[in-house]
């Protein structure tokens, strides 16, 4: 088991993310994609799915194990009952974390974190279709606190350090030591290990398995991103996963929930108005050194909040001078909207999109603008707020006026958290999962389109002084953004915007519908199944898969871009052809005779650009000779081989000029033949001139030859 753990482990995150390689190379790990969009075997289990060697049972849920509507297994090693694994197998439009990050998580080796076995592709007997699947060991044993327990636990200190403090941070540092965000931080996530009611150790749970921070109570996030919808919170710092470690240690130690029977706002605009420390504590006094820690990591401030390296520094003893809460800027005087009194710019700033033409009205009146000048006194805001109302009227008054005007106000007021459009909350980097889950589910996708092509992201990103943020990158994947939706070439559009926001996407062509193609060779392997159960789409390449390939390996497709946006069939078919040729050809793929063959009854238009019926038979046999091969960069050749093309040419041109000096003699005679009296006359008259010329010519000459003799 160790060793086929360790072959697992070697993944290739530049073309397999989830798809793993054994110490016999690439091949075997092209075998596995393969054997995932695979026909399933005659002697078939119905409830049992197969995963390379793993045996993962259907009617065996493990419930203590789910995550969020991701639903846990039990499974095991064919032939080796003995070793108990279990397989979280994720839902269509919960974008799991399968690339970078999945390759991260499995080579950190901890005991206290849930040992990642193997990922990728399934196909899932009951649903008779593919899912995405995470195969952890089964050694977890229960959660260390149910899901709808009270959030108080009471331990004592010394517990608390023994059991969850010194694995905890054993796992942050490995965690630092990689660049790894966890996003599942919390007592619900933590287990017993097995060892029931005389717990001596925790171990982490998943985190993979969903969007970061998708399962994450906002008790447990950052003010920042507890604002943002839970599908798109984005990927986090380490920092963020301290912040979690030290929520956790409060709800471990505290004897009351302060914020018990508060809605997700309520527990955020608690956070905003005492600091999360005293909003998380409440009436519990810690003493002693867990009180710099807690502190320390409950610091609103990610640049103050501990780092790992001060965490170590605590536990090695040496005490810190301790961290001042962050204090909040507030108004000399409440500002009133909607019934509600606002003293923070922050927390007007989450109200705001709950009425958007009052926030108009406000705009409109003064009111807002003098609170800012006069009670809050802030000449930044006050500037940056007038700009922002300048910004939305750009575009007129007229429709989405108002939600503009939302958007680019509540950057302004809070400048360290998300963005606000129509409902949507979200970070920066929090765009991709959000559209990912929108188009699966088949929402309304303008919120998406408006927000680039009006330039609401980038005036956010303006605004943004949250320093966990990458800037450079989101700025660059805007303006992307906004040139695709530009253009309705196929390549480009929205489709290429989700690829580019959420790189870890499945590629969502309606042609894929029950494969889960994640990687170009993923797309090549469905397109041979389909075709071996003779149904082959009418053109392979359509916009979503075009677009996934412009992303995930651009020099496969873009060369062929012209041809696919072509409105001529023949080039269509040819675009199509050289692209999964060069997707084989790069890939190193195994033939795929089955796309050959596919291939055959879509290229008679592509064979009718030859002139010569010669060669057109010849070239008609090579590619059947190719296609039965499975060999498509041969099936290429045979048609856009250049000498050929060049002989066909040349041979139509000879043609051509012979025919048309055919034509004209064609013409000429015709033309004759209009007066048939006359026709051949002068002809004969000249011929007859011609024949007495020579015959007087020879006649002379024999004269002359007698007379000298």
């Amino acid at each position: 088991m160790a060793e086929n753990k360790t072959q697992m482990q070697q993944t290739d995150d530049s073309k397999h993310s989830g798809s793993l390689v054994d110490s016999g190379g690439a091949n075997a790990s092209k075998t596995n994609l393969q054997q995932s969009h695979a026909k399933p075997p005659e002697n078939f289990v119905s409830d049992v799915a197969v995963f390379e060697e793993i045996e993962i049972y259907c009617g065996k849920p493990l419930p203590h194990y789910d995550v969020a509507g991701n639903k846990a297994f039990k499974a095991s090693v064919i032939g080796r009952s003995g070793e108990p694994l279990f397989a979280l197998v994720c839902e269509s439009h919960i974008l799991p974390r399968r690339g970078k990050a999945a390759t991260i998580y499995s080579s950190i080796v901890n005991v206290s974190l849930a040992n990642l076995v193997t990922y990728g592709n399934v196909y899932w007997p009951p649903a008779k279709q593919e899912y995405y699947v995470f195969i952890y060991n089964d050694n977890l044993g229960k959660p260390v606190m149910k899901k709808d327990a009270p959030l108080c636990m009471g331990w004592k200190q010394d517990q608390v350090m023994e059991i969850i403090v010194k694995p905890m941070v054993d796992i942050l540092q490995d965690f630092h030591n990689k660049d790894f965000f966890h996003g599942a931080i919390r007592p619900s996530n933590m287990f017993d290990g097995g060892s029931g009611d005389s717990l001596k150790r925790i171990i982490l749970g998943d985190c993979l398995s969903t969007p970061p921070s998708y399962c994450q109570p906002s008790l447990f996030e950052t003010i920042e991103r507890a604002m943002a919808n839970p599908i798109s919170r984005g990927t986090g710092r380490t920092t963020d996963d301290l912040y979690a470690f030290g929520v956790s240690l409060a709800v471990f130690m505290r004897t009351q929930d302060p914020l018990e029977g508060f809605s997700e706002e309520e527990v955020i605009e608690e956070k905003i108005k005492h600091g999360s420390y005293a909003a998380i504590t409440g009436k519990d006094r810690f003493k002693g050194s867990i009180l710099e820690l807690l502190r320390g990591l409950l610091h609103d401030d990610p640049l103050q909040r501990w780092n790992i390296d001060e965490v170590m520094v605590w536990m090695d003893g040496r005490r810190l001078s301790p961290k001042q809460a962050i204090k909040r800027k507030k108004a000399a005087r409440p500002f009133e909207f909607l019934g509600e009194k606002y003293v923070q710019a922050p927390v007007l700033a989450m109200a705001l999109d709950k009425a958007p033409p009052e926030t108009v009205k406000i705009v409109e009146d003064g009111s807002l603008e003098q609170w800012i000048e006069r009670s809050l006194e802030d000449e930044h805001i006050l500037e940056r707020m007038q700009t922002a109302v300048m910004v939305s009227s750009n575009g007129g008054k007229g429709p989405g006026y108002e939600d503009r005007l939302v958007a680019n106000l509540s950057g302004v007021l809070d400048p360290m958290g998300p963005f606000r459009f129509r409902g949507l909350k979200a970070m920066g980097d929090g765009l991709g999962p959000a559209l990912y889950k929108a188009m699966v589910l088949r929402q309304d996708i303008k919120t998406f389109v408006d927000l680039f092509m009006q330039g609401l992201a980038m005036n956010w990103i303006t605004a943004c002084e949250n320093p966990n943020l990458d800037i450079g990158g989101l700025v660059n994947k805007f303006d992307n953004c906004k040139n695709f939706l530009r253009q309705n070439k196929v390549g480009f559009g929205v489709e290429r915007c989700l690829y580019t926001m959420a790189p870890e996407a499945a590629c969502l062509s309606p042609k894929f519908e029950g494969y889960c193609v994640t990687s170009p060779e993923d797309m090549m392997f469905a397109f041979e199944d389909m075709c071996e159960k003779g149904e082959e789409p009418a053109f392979f390449l359509d916009r979503h898969s075009v677009a996934f390939l412009s992303v995930n390996d651009p020099k496969s497709v873009d060369g062929f871009l012209y041809d696919l946006n072509s409105p001529e069939e023949y080039k269509k078919v040819v675009g199509n052809l050289k692209a999964l040729a060069m997707l084989q050809k790069r890939s190193k793929l195994p033939k795929l005779p089955h796309i050959g063959t596919a291939f055959l009854s879509m290229l008679p238009c592509v064979l009718e650009r030859f002139h010569g019926r010669e060669i057109r038979a010849e070239v008609q046999k090579d590619l059947e000779r190719h296609a039965k091969s499975g060999d498509l960069a041969k099936m290429v050749n045979a048609i856009d081989n250049p000498y050929l093309v060049e002989s066909d040419f040349r041979n139509f041109r000879s043609a051509m000029i012979e025919y048309a000096e055919l034509r004209q003699e064609y013409e000429r005679l015709d033309k004759q033949l209009e007066n048939e009296k006359t026709f051949g006359r002068t002809t004969g008259k000249e011929f007859a001139a011609i024949a007495s010329g020579i015959l007087a010519m020879i006649m002379i000459a024999a004269t002359c030859f007698m007379f000298l003799n």
